[in-house]
């Protein structure tokens, strides 16, 4: 198992190396073909300057003679064919061999030359036979008329020069110079982004085993640049942050699920022990203070069986049409007498013939425990306004109150199960601190939302948003 900077390092090092080869390959055989296209081009060449030679040659006496194979015989290009020359009769007039020299050094430069292009064969693109001996007829003229024929043989396909072994010696050095120098960068390169990327991966790494041996207080700083390896040490941050955030809230509600247990059973355990001492009789006063206390056990223990089965998506929604402004109206009045003798002032701005598609039950619980919940917070002096508007697609319904508010470290807990912001509160106002954890599932599970907005000492403003139809 190859570590990760090492298999960046492979990774990157092997596909400039196969990036580098495939590129010299192609390289080398474009260039060298159209260098074979060039040297044909370059031996035709040749080949007409010698036809005009001999042709020119003839011209000086308008007959074959001694001067003419003379002129014919002392020019460079000879060296370089075979020449045998035929009159209008077919007779034979003049005969040339090149030199021995030239044949054996042609031989020798196209195996050269074969091993300058790394062995391939340089006319491998090509309709003609590497290294063999060609020969072709010419018809020669004069002044409009033939005067003959020129046969002309030479080691095929074309002449090879030192010339154009250092021409492809050169080539092929420039090739292999520049391979080697960008697999030499291609390491480098590698090397440094296999750093760049792999040492930040590490750290996260070695924070996400902390967090899971338990060291919720880790957190990651990495000086790079790369956005995904920021939004990944982000990641990992809110996770560490969020599960000590977690870890404190469990902290906190099982010491308030043990509150929530323990006095209604000091209680219960107090009458219980005086009665069965004979220091008070069963009065039914006494006897009523421990049924309301087992009471409260109960509704207790319903509650969160009643949100274990919603949070497992086990509730069941009676979807019908019904008047929101119609449902929110009863709720008010029914709160309206409490309200109004606590010293409340009341503001309701309901709109008129707003109708949604839900379950009624569900959508009354959660009005009612939020508009409960304002009530218990707000002072006497103070107001609860209650209001309902719509959209093409929603219906909002906002409960206002200008009580006691909830400290701002506070909020994004307050739908969390017993969560609450004053435990000195939880007896003088009563509650598990579950309402509002049910009120946001039945909301999510109608397809809507729930937000607030509060300020301690101001007042705070739930805000339901729901669906017209249900999906």
């Amino acid at each position: 198992m190859y570590k990760l900077r090492t298999r960046l390092i492979l990774l990157i090092t092997g596909s400039t190396i196969f990036s580098i080869v495939l590129v010299s390959l192609i390289t080398n055989i474009t260039l060298f073909n159209k260098f074979n296209i060039y040297m044909m081009d370059e031996q035709e060449s040749r080949i007409k300057e010698l036809i005009q030679l001999i042709e020119n040659s003839y011209s000086i006496n308008n007959r074959w003679t001694q001067e003419a194979y003379n002129n014919i015989r002392l020019s460079p290009l000879m060296m370089e064919f075979d020449v045998t020359i035929k009159d209008v009769n077919g007779k034979i007039v003049f005969r040339h061999y090149m030199v021995q020299e030239m044949a054996e050094m042609h031989k020798n430069m196209m195996k050269e030359m074969g091993r300058s292009m790394g062995g391939m064969n340089p006319n491998n693109m090509m309709d003609h036979e590497n290294g063999k001996y060609v020969t072709r007829s010419y018809t020669l003229t004069s002044n409009g008329k033939i005067i003959g024929t020129a046969q002309i043989g030479y080691i095929g396909p074309f002449l090879v020069t030192e010339r154009a072994i250092e021409f492809t010696r050169g080539i092929n050095s420039s090739i292999a110079y520049a391979a080697i120098i960008s697999i030499l960068v291609a390491i480098i390169l590698g090397i440094q982004s296999s750093k760049v990327i792999s040492e930040p991966i590490l750290k996260i790494a070695d924070a996400a085993n902390s967090i899971r041996k338990g060291e919720l207080n880790t957190k990651i700083n990495i000086n790079n640049k790369v956005q995904e390896l920021q939004v990944l040490s982000n990641s990992i941050n809110h996770l560490a942050r969020s599960l000590s955030e977690q870890e404190a809230l469990r902290k906190r509600l099982t010491s308030d699920i043990s509150h929530e247990l323990r006095t209604p059973l000091t209680i219960l355990q107090s009458h219980i022990e005086a009665i069965s001492d004979g220091v008070w009789e069963p009065t039914p006063e006494r006897l009523d203070v421990c049924k309301n206390e087992v009471m409260r056990l109960i509704k207790l223990v319903e509650q969160l069986r009643h949100l274990t089965d919603i949070e497992n998506d086990d509730i069941k929604l009676n979807i019908e049409k019904f008047s929101m402004t119609e449902l929110l109206n009863e709720i008010v009045d029914s709160f309206e007498y409490q309200i109004m003798s606590k010293g409340i002032k009341l503001k309701r701005q309901i709109k008129d013939n707003v109708f949604i598609e839900g379950d009624r039950d569900k959508v009354s619980q959660v009005i009612i425990n939020i508009i409960s919940n304002a009530v218990k917070y707000t002072d006497s002096g103070g107001f609860i306004r209650v209001e309902l508007e719509e959209d093409m697609g929603h219906v909002y319904v906002s409960i206002q109150d200008s009580g006691i508010g909830i400290p701002k470290e506070d909020l994004p807990y307050i739908f969390e199960r017993f969560y609450r912001s004053d435990k000195s509160r939880s007896r003088k106002t009563g509650g598990a601190g579950i309402g509002l954890t049910i009120a946001k599932t039945l909301v999510k599970a109608h397809k809507g939302d729930i937000a607030v907005e509060s300020e301690e000492g101001k007042g705070t403003k739930f805000v339901v948003k729901l669906p017209k139809i249900y999906y």
